[in-house]
């Protein structure tokens, strides 16, 4: 055995290369099948001097970490298994050379080495598919997990929206309605719209379609968010700086979402005075905060808020930004939102 467990690797490695199998370009999964090789081959050693089949039960640590590196790196199982049958035909290729030079009983020590080297292996393939399959499995439920969050963001950041706004403007409605019937109608339009836009975003969603027209004007659709919440208690300043173009569409897009609910919250729980927005667009990074001088909060009981943290955090950090709170009871609150941009490619005619 240990006379020839060099060359057996060695042909089972350059095996591998030739015929092209997937393990061939990946030099972890290479040093992996040949780990595999050597437990193997300490197996059917084991099962010699034992005089029967011997499997020692750590292959199952081995086996396990094997098939999820497999899955984790996009490797069929195929590949694994093709593996596996070129390192039996080589070892059993070469033992048999050293079995006929060196056995007094050839044909059972022959008999008890393919025994226990297909048993070795066999064990091996098992465990790795579990573990594959395990993997996979893994990989569906966290997907399944992302989507109900997603479902969840968009539940409550589109059409929660249209519902907060349809249920603030019919309650200005109801206070204008003896003193100022006509700005009443107008409150009651505003309401009307927004319940309308909420029914159209649910319909998007349940037919499983972009659940907005992506955002082509950050700085109209924010002007466009505040008018609908207007409020005569609270002043609001806005300023975008910067060419809008230096921003994927999806930025755009997820950015408004997140500085709308910013505001949104603090309209609802800060009972501000004065709310400052501000974006600003650089080649390679998008900057936002939303500053207000409510009665803020404590940000480790953020969580306690709602979704609406949560969904803001997930956003930015699903662009690969971050968002940063900063409130203490009595002194406002601060949200700052940061998103590195691609550099975006230029058609020929702005060359």
């Amino acid at each position: 055995m240990d006379a020839c467990r060099a060359e057996i690797l060695e042909e089972f490695e350059s095996e591998l290369h030739a015929t092209g199998n997937a393990l061939s370009t990946d030099p972890n999964a290479v040093r992996q099948a040949l780990m595999t090789g050597q437990y193997v081959l300490d197996d059917v050693a084991a099962t010699l001097r034992a005089g029967k089949v011997q499997v020692s039960e750590l292959y199952k640590f081995h086996a396990w970490e094997v098939g999820t590196s497999r899955a984790a790196s996009g490797v069929h199982p195929k590949a694994s298994l093709e593996a596996g049958s070129l390192f039996f035909r080589s070892a059993l290729t070469h033992l048999a050379r050293q079995i006929a030079a060196g056995s007094d009983h050839p044909t059972d020590v022959f008999a008890l080495v393919a025994a226990g080297m297909e048993e070795s292996l066999s064990r091996r393939v098992r465990e790795a598919s579990e573990s594959y399959h395990g993997f996979l499995l893994n990989e569906v439920q966290q997907a399944q997990e992302e989507e109900r969050r997603r479902i969840a963001r968009d539940l409550h950041d589109r059409i929660g929206h249209g519902v907060s706004v349809a249920h603030q403007q019919l309650a200005l409605s109801e206070l204008h309605r003896s003193t100022d019937p006509a700005r009443a109608a107008i409150k009651i339009g505003v309401a009307q719209q927004a319940i309308q836009e909420a029914m159209e975003q649910l319909r998007q969603i349940t037919s499983e379609l972009h659940p907005q027209v992506p955002v082509k004007s950050l700085e109209k659709a924010l002007l466009g968010f505040l008018e609908a919440i207007e409020d005569d208690g609270v002043s609001v300043g806005l300023e975008v700086n910067g060419d809008e173009s230096w921003a994927e569409p999806r930025v755009l897009d997820e950015s408004f979402l997140i500085i709308r609910e910013a505001t949104r919250n603090a309209l609802t729980h800060g009972e501000p005075s004065v709310i400052l927005i501000r974006v600003d667009i650089a080649p390679h990074e998008l900057q936002a905060f939303v500053q207000d001088n409510g009665r803020g909060f404590e940000p480790t009981r953020a969580r306690s808020r709602g979704v609406g943290l949560a969904s803001m955090r997930e956003r930015a950090e699903l662009l690969g930004g971050r968002l940063a709170i900063t409130s203490d009871p009595g002194s406002g609150c601060r949200v700052d939102l940061s998103i590195p941009l691609k550099r975006q490619t230029r058609e020929p005619d702005e060359l």
